[in-house]
């Protein structure tokens, strides 16, 4: 957080006119869309590539049939009519798409095309590749495609869960509550059944999940504190990324807190709001958010590094080289390097009652048309792909965590990952809402006032609530 200005209480609407590469590509699209409807042969759309299906590899093999019985079937009018096949256009960032490396391209292929078997290959599923973030990344696209071309709008789209809420407040989204089963739904975690509603409607499912948790070197960690006291008494360096990311080509817009300081703040007993699990501004909650902070920073315990981290990833190099005995970790990343470590051990992060549940990022699926045939269409695909036996394979391949206990369990029996369902189990989704972004703001200014500036914690928590008044 050096050097960084707290953000600000309120964002200026935002410029959606078409811009940049954004609206070169919609033109394109909007282009090659009215040349075929005028006769004229469009040259090839950008998508990922798929081996042909059964149907479609013997529909190119040559006919067999004698001369004149070809002629005459040639000549006889057919009188069986010829169903359509409907095809469904899903945007989707590259790492999940036929086109994302081995094993992760194939095997989403062949699920794909599976799924087009299982509906008699009267549906057929098109993926097109979106940049993930920044402009034209997905939400960006979308937003920019409506007004001005939404004839190239896709069918279903893959978001980060972060860019629901402001997809939804563009109305760019179609409810799901009618179009996917129940029970499928109850089957999800509790964190990714909450993810997705907006004002009582599903508006998109979690597919995939990402967490993070303590990982600590067993040389110097004997048992690791589930509480902050234990975290201070037994003054053990712990290193977690204290600096608020910003919207970015890599990443998500951020307007909340980082997930570390929000999964501590939920762990002081603050009161959380049940529809968007928002945290309040409460007075005691974060004077124990501030005092830890404080007292952490005095003994050491919190490197100053901290405060230039913005995610977890970055905490991970300091802690394989050594350099900290405590560290919060992706544990997207602890599960693809965890058999190359030697001495390393995780655990839930501490809180400051006890250990504080992990706040889950991730990809969400969901549809854009309008039409009801293509929303059956594209909710079928969206069941076949939560399917955990699908879910589960791809989630390894990839290494991503999936949002069942089901799909989980398909994967590669590990003492790990009986871990993560139980960090699953209880982690939160992000909170939305506005009243949440003024929140976090003026905790953020408070840490900053604490660390930076040497502001009594009981000083700042107070100027936080006045400021909310």
């Amino acid at each position: 957080m050096a050097n960084r200005s707290a953000p600000e209480l309120s964002s200026p609407p935002r410029d959606r006119r078409p811009r940049g590469p954004a609206l070169l590509a919609l033109l394109t699209a909007l282009s090659i869309a009215l040349s075929a409807c005028a006769g004229e042969t469009p040259g090839p759309a950008v998508t990922a590539t798929r081996p042909a299906t059964a149907a479609a590899a013997a529909a190119t093999q040559p006919a067999t049939a004698a001369p004149d019985a070809a002629a005459a079937t040639a000549r006889a009018p057919s009188s069986a009519p010829t169903e359509a096949v409907l095809t469904l256009t899903w945007w989707t960032p590259e790492f999940y798409s036929p086109e994302a490396p081995q094993p992760v391209g194939p095997l989403l292929a062949e699920q794909l095309a599976a799924f087009e078997a299982s509906e008699n290959e009267r549906v057929r599923v098109t993926p097109v590749l979106k940049a993930r973030y920044g402009e034209g990344g997905l939400l960006d696209f979308l937003r920019t495609a409506q007004p001005v071309a939404p004839a190239v709008l896709p069918d279903l789209v893959t978001l980060d869960i972060a860019e629901l809420e402001p997809a939804v407040e563009a109305g760019l989204l179609q409810p799901l509550d009618m179009l996917l089963d129940g029970d499928a739904i109850a089957s999800l975690y509790p964190f990714a059944r909450d993810t997705g509603v907006f004002a009582g409607r599903r508006m998109g499912v979690q597919h995939l999940a990402n967490i993070a948790h303590v990982a600590y070197l067993a040389s110097q960690v004997e048992a690791p504190p589930a509480t902050w006291a234990i975290l201070l008494e037994e003054n053990l360096p712990y290193l977690f990324p204290l600096n608020n990311p910003q919207a970015s080509a890599t990443s998500s817009h951020a307007e909340g807190l980082p997930r570390a300081v929000l999964s501590q703040y939920y762990s002081t007993g603050v009161s959380i709001d049940p529809v968007t699990r928002a945290p309040a501004l409460e007075l005691e909650p974060l004077i124990r958010l501030l005092e830890f902070y404080s007292a952490a920073a005095k003994s050491g315990v919190l490197p100053p590094g901290a405060q230039e981290l913005v995610e977890p990833d970055a905490v991970w190099g300091v802690y394989v080289q050594g350099k900290v005995p405590l560290a919060y970790v992706s544990a997207r990343r602890y599960l693809a390097e965890r058999e190359a470590l030697r001495g390393s051990g995780y655990a839930a992060a501490p809180g400051w009652a006890g250990p504080a549940a992990p706040i889950a990022e991730g990809w969400a699926l969901a549809i854009v048309t309008t039409d009801p045939e293509r929303q059956r269409a594209a909710a079928s695909l969206i069941a076949w792909l939560m399917q955990p036996e699908n879910s589960g394979a791809w989630a390894q391949a990839a290494g991503w965590l999936p949002t069942s206990p089901a799909a989980l369990a398909a994967m590669r029996s590990a003492s790990y990952l009986q871990f993560l369902d139980s960090q699953l189990r209880v982690a939160v989704s992000p909170p939305i809402g506005p009243d949440y972004v003024q929140a976090a703001a003026r905790i953020q200014r408070a840490i900053v006032s604490v660390l930076q500036e040497g502001v009594a914690p009981a000083e700042a928590a107070q100027q936080a609530l006045s400021a909310a008044h």
